[in-house]
């Protein structure tokens, strides 16, 4: 038997990297899933491969994070597939900001050390700009969680895992921004795990810093084309007290701690997934 047999688990951006990972984990402990992203073709390539495996129930659709209405169609539509929500993974949302030169540019997951920084400084940033990251980062929760609640109400409770970037802990001096909408989103969960708890609905948070994604791979393609992935990832491994960057599976099982029943004592708390790279407490 799975530690998951029996439960429904929503998993956002659950297409690729973490939301794939966590995915793949789950359906081997035994969770029904519902998937979301904004591409069909890689949601329905990721239920192909798990039930295939796993031969788990997986229910996909391509949904658009930012759009309340699409996010609570797609909760409604979940909840009457399998008739019930007890896990909510908060996984997708990226973040922006704009370059000193006036262009939008991705945050990278692993920005250059001490080479060129790719954001603009914080007095030539626009009020829209830190409104679009409260929207990606934190907004997007607030839909995903509203949505999914009334399905966690009727399965008795449940667990949900944010997860956010420990730049909300640990801000860096470069992307103010996505740092400010991340310490939002951690407040947040802290805000409903008090609220939801007479629901018995837990409300944790997976930090994270310095993961291998495939925007580490973008990264290297646009900073330093010349170098290998080792040579490009030893200056940020050297900051690292584990000196290696953690792998989208290892924050899976963080994620599934906290989701699966051994955990249910667990609410309100940021767990730090990030090779001891937070110096403070």
């Amino acid at each position: 038997m799975g530690k998951l047999d029996g439960k429904v688990a929503v998993i956002t951006g659950g297409s690729r990297g973490i939301g794939r990972a966590t995915a793949e984990l789950f359906a081997a402990e035994g969770a029904a899933l519902a998937l979301c992203a904004r591409g069909a073709e890689g949601l329905e390539q990721a239920a192909r491969d798990i039930s295939g495996r796993h031969a788990a129930r997986v229910f996909t659709r391509a949904v658009d994070i930012l759009e309340g209405e699409a996010m609570q169609r797609f909760s409604d539509a979940a909840g009457a597939e399998f008739g019930r929500i007890d896990i909510l993974v908060n996984n997708a949302g990226g973040s922006e900001q704009r370059a000193a030169s006036g262009s939008r540019q991705q945050v990278y997951a692993v920005d250059p050390i001490n080479g060129p920084l790719p954001p603009g400084r914080f007095e030539e940033m626009s009020d829209g700009e830190f409104l679009k990251a409260f929207d990606q980062k934190v907004l997007a929760l607030v839909r995903a969680i509203r949505a999914a609640l009334p399905w966690m109400r009727k399965a008795g409770g449940g667990a949900i895992i944010n997860v956010v970037s420990m730049k909300g802990r640990q801000p860096p001096p470069r992307v103010v921004s996505s740092g400010v909408a991340a310490a939002a989103a951690m407040n947040l969960s802290k805000a409903l795990s008090l609220e939801l708890a007479e629901h018995n609905i837990r409300v944790n948070v997976v930090a994270l810093e310095s993961i291998l994604t495939s925007q580490t791979e973008k990264s290297r393609s646009r900073w330093a084309p010349d170098k290998t992935m080792e040579e490009f990832l030893a200056p940020r491994s050297a900051n690292i007290p584990l000196r290696r960057l953690g792998t989208p599976e290892e924050v899976a099982h963080a994620i599934f701690c906290l989701s699966a029943p051994q955990g249910a004592y667990i609410t309100g708390q940021i767990l730090a997934v990030d090779g001891g790279g937070l110096r403070g407490w």
